[in-house]
C-alpha cells in the first residue's frame, strides 16, 4: 500500500496555532505583489503554501487583465460600445479578484488549505 508523501506531511492547522505574524503574512499572501513577502520571509509551510497560491492568483489575474486591456483597446477603436463593455469587464475582473482573495484569506485564517479551482494544482509544482 503506497501513501502520498505530501498528504502524510500535511499537519492540520487550527486558528489557535497561528500567531500574529502568521496572520499578517496570510493576509499579505493574497495582496497582489505583496505575496512575495511571506513567500521569501516565512519558514512555515502553511504560510508559504498560501503565499504560493497568492502569487499564482496575482500572476494569472495580471495576465488576464493585460490581455483584456489589449483586446479592449483594439476593439474600442471600432465602437464606443466595445469600450464600455471592456471597461465593465475590467471592473468585474477587479471585483472578482478581490472577492476571491477575501475568500482565500478567510479560509486561511480558519486553518484551511482551500485550493482555488484550476489554479490550486499549480501550487504543488512551485
Amino acid at each position: 500500500m503506497t501513501t502520498d508523501p505530501l498528504a502524510a506531511e500535511e499537519v492540520p492547522v487550527t486558528p489557535e496555532d497561528l500567531d500574529e505574524e502568521d496572520k499578517v503574512m496570510l493576509v499579505f499572501s493574497y495582496l497582489w505583489v505583496l505575496a512575495l513577502v511571506p513567500f521569501m520571509v516565512t519558514r512555515r509551510e502553511y504560510v508559504r503554501w498560501h503565499a504560493k497560491q497568492g502569487l499564482i492568483l496575482c500572476g494569472v489575474s495580471c495576465l488576464i487583465f493585460l490581455a483584456l486591456i489589449f483586446v479592449g483597446a483594439i476593439l474600442a477603436t471600432l465602437s464606443k460600445v466595445f469600450a464600455w463593455l471592456f471597461a465593465f469587464a475590467l471592473v468585474n475582473l477587479v471585483l472578482l479578484y478581490l472577492a476571491l482573495a477575501l475568500v482565500c484569506v478567510i479560509k486561511a485564517m480558519r486553518g484551511e488549505r482551500w485550493a482555488i479551482p484550476f489554479l490550486g494544482d499549480l501550487v504543488e509544482k512551485i
